[in-house]
């Protein structure tokens, strides 16, 4: 029996086609493959950009919840001085008219500078359920003593007061009190500072605070629950926070502040 074998020149095109074909085939797998990890990567960024907003979310509602609880606490104290005030006022209206007058005019402005406060509070997020505080909150004149509990800690700061003291409302004192103490807190956490200043810029119309350090910047310096909560307290009364590196070293944190509307009766701020 008679066997024909192929020519090498006919079998030669048929391999070229078989491997072409194979690497075609190998080739649509990895494009697939590669669409495949794509679009599994497109999910897992969204899931994670979704975690992260999530997680933004909650630290704006922390914050703001914390914000609200202290100015509960200045709305009650307002409130209280309205109430004793209108009191003292009516019982010695009949001998004492003049004094009586200046009694109530001194009550009308603790409700006024309280319902001012009130409106600012319902404009923040609050979380039922979290106990309040019956201790005063700080002040302006309260500054000696963070600065010395700071300096117990082996921070050595200074602060400087520039420009004339103005009267302003306690929850601005509080906001103005709370961002130097942070920065400070920021500073004895992460910075491996050395000293830092403390300035209270006051300007017709505004305060400046500004708190400088010369330990080192981190990557957390610019990010994290304090300096968000420092830029709420600022935003709430309509003013702006910056924070940023040195070019020569250290790091500094400025609040500016607006005062145009915060008068109280009371002491002298004082650091």
């Amino acid at each position: 029996m008679w066997r024909v074998d192929p020519p090498a020149e006919q079998i030669l095109p048929v391999l070229v086609l078989l491997v072409v074909f194979g690497l075609f085939l190998v080739i649509a797998g990895l494009a697939r493959e590669r669409q495949l990890l794509l679009l599994r990567l497109r999910r897992e960024q969204d899931k994670l950009a979704d975690q992260q907003d999530a997680l933004a979310h909650a630290a704006v509602t922390e914050e703001r919840t914390r914000i609200a609880h202290e100015l509960h606490d200045v709305v009650a104290h307002g409130i209280s001085m309205m109430t004793l005030g209108v009191g003292a006022g009516r019982m010695i209206m009949e001998k004492d008219p003049v004094r009586a007058r200046e009694t109530l005019r001194l009550a009308e402005e603790s409700g006024r500078q309280a319902l001012l406060e009130l409106q600012r509070m319902l404009c923040l997020l609050r979380t039922e359920g979290s106990p309040g505080t019956r201790t005063p909150q700080p002040k302006l004149s309260d500054l000696s003593d963070l600065l010395s509990q700071v300096r117990t800690a082996g921070l050595m700061v200074d602060v400087i007061e520039d420009g004339r003291p103005v009267e302003i409302g306690l929850a601005l004192e509080l906001s103005a009190y709370r961002i130097v103490q942070e920065a400070l807190s920021n500073t004895l956490r992460r910075a491996r500072a050395h000293s830092a200043h403390v300035t209270l810029r006051w300007r017709p119309g505004f305060l400046d605070v500004l708190v400088r350090d010369d330990g080192q910047v981190t990557t957390t310096a610019t990010t994290g629950h304090g300096l968000l909560g420092m830029r709420e307290r600022a935003t709430l009364f309509g003013g702006t926070l910056e924070a940023e590196a040195l070019p020569e070293g250290g790091f500094e944190v400025r609040a500016r502040l607006p005062t145009a509307g915060e008068v109280r009766s009371g002491p002298r701020p004082a650091a």
